[in-house]
C-alpha cells in the first residue's frame, strides 16, 4: 500500500504539465502565419513593380511611335552669289517650295525622292529666303535665312528730275521690273547683257524696288528710296479766233519763273516771277510773221522745262 502511495502522481501536477505542453506547441503555429502573411505581401509588392516596369516601358515605346520624322533642310554659300539648297527626307518627298522675301514662290516637285539638290541665287541687297519641305504623309519643315550681296544695279538721280537705272550682267538679260512703293510693276523687255533705262520719278519719297532677271533665271533686286522731283509742266495752245497763243505752265509743288522769248530774238525775251502751282497768260500774234516762240518755266524744285512753238499768221 506504501508503494502504491509512493508512486501515484498528484492530479494537480499534471494539469500543470498539460498547460505547458499546450504552451510550448503553440509558438511554431504562430511563426508560419507571420512568414505566409509576409510572402504573401513580397508577390503582391512583385506583381505591382512588374506591372509599373512594363507599363513605363509601354509608354516610352508609345511616346516614340509618336515622334515624327520630318524633312531635314540644309542651306549652303555656294559661291558669293550662289546657295545650294539640299533636302534630305526618310519619306518621299511631296514637293520643295522657296521664295526671296516679296518675290514670287517657286515650287519644285518632290518626285517620290528622299534627296533633292537646288542651286538659288541671291538678289543683290539684304534679302530674306524661305524654304518649306513636304513629304508624302503631310510632314513639313520650314526654314529662313537672310542673305547680303552687293546689287550691281546702279540706280541714279538726273538733272532732268527723272532716274537712270543701269546694270551690266555676265548672260543676257532677259527683262527688268521696277515699280514705286506698293503699286503695280512695270515690265521691260531688254534681251542685252546691258541696261540703260531712263524712267519718270514720283513726286516725293517714295520707294523704287528693281529686278533684273536674266536668261539663267537668275534675279537681282536692288531697292532704294528716292526723293523725287518732277519738271514743272507747259500746254500751249491757241484763242479761240487764233489771234493769240495761250500758254499755261502747271506744277504739283509751286512755280518760280516763267521766261518767253519771241521770234528767237533776245531782245523780245521778258520773264516774270511766278507763285503757286499754275499760271495762264497770252502773247498776241503778228500777222505776215511766223511768230515763234520758246518758252521756259522753272518750279521751286529748281527743274526747267522748255516748249518752242511757231504759227504763220497770214
Amino acid at each position: 500500500m506504501n508503494q502504491i502511495l509512493s508512486t501515484s502522481v498528484p492530479q494537480g501536477n499534471k494539469g500543470k504539465d498539460k498547460k505547458r505542453k499546450r504552451s510550448g506547441g503553440g509558438a511554431p503555429a504562430q511563426i508560419q502565419s507571420v512568414v505566409k502573411f509576409f510572402a504573401i505581401c513580397l508577390l503582391f509588392f512583385g506583381f505591382f513593380l512588374i506591372g509599373t516596369g512594363s507599363y513605363a516601358i509601354y509608354q516610352d515605346s508609345t511616346s516614340e511611335a509618336k515622334i515624327e520624322v520630318k524633312p531635314n533642310i540644309t542651306l549652303e554659300l555656294e559661291s558669293e552669289d550662289t546657295i545650294l539648297l539640299k533636302v534630305v527626307s526618310e519619306k518621299d518627298i511631296s514637293e520643295i517650295s522657296y521664295n526671296w522675301e516679296g518675290q514670287e514662290e517657286t515650287t519644285i516637285d518632290g518626285d517620290a525622292k528622299k534627296y533633292i539638290e537646288q542651286k538659288i541665287y541671291i538678289p543683290g541687297g539684304t534679302n530674306k529666303l524661305t524654304v518649306k519641305a513636304t513629304d508624302v504623309d503631310g510632314g513639313v519643315t520650314e526654314y529662313s535665312q537672310s542673305y547680303t550681296l552687293e546689287s550691281k544695279i546702279q540706280i541714279e538721280a538726273l538733272e532732268n528730275g527723272n532716274v537712270k537705272i543701269s546694270y551690266e550682267g555676265d548672260e543676257q538679260i532677259s527683262y527688268m521690273t521696277y515699280r514705286w512703293d506698293e503699286e503695280d510693276e512695270t515690265t521691260v523687255n531688254i534681251n542685252n547683257t546691258v541696261i540703260e533705262q531712263e524712267i519718270e520719278v514720283r513726286r516725293g519719297t517714295h520707294t523704287l524696288t528693281v529686278v533684273v532677271v536674266d536668261v539663267n533665271n537668275k534675279t537681282e533686286t536692288k531697292v532704294q528710296e528716292i526723293q523725287g522731283v518732277a519738271k514743272p509742266k507747259i500746254d500751249i495752245s491757241m484763242n479761240a479766233d487764233y489771234t493769240a497763243y495761250v500758254i499755261k505752265v502747271t506744277d504739283d509743288v509751286g512755280l518760280s519763273e516763267v521766261i518767253v522769248t519771241l521770234n528767237e530774238d533776245e531782245n523780245e525775251r521778258f520773264g516774270e516771277k511766278l507763285t503757286g502751282k499754275e499760271f495762264q497768260f497770252e502773247i498776241p500774234l503778228q500777222s505776215g510773221s511766223d511768230n515763234k516762240m520758246d518758252v521756259v518755266v522753272t518750279n521751286t524744285d529748281g527743274l526747267s522745262e522748255n516748249a518752242k512753238v511757231m504759227f504763220h499768221k497770214d
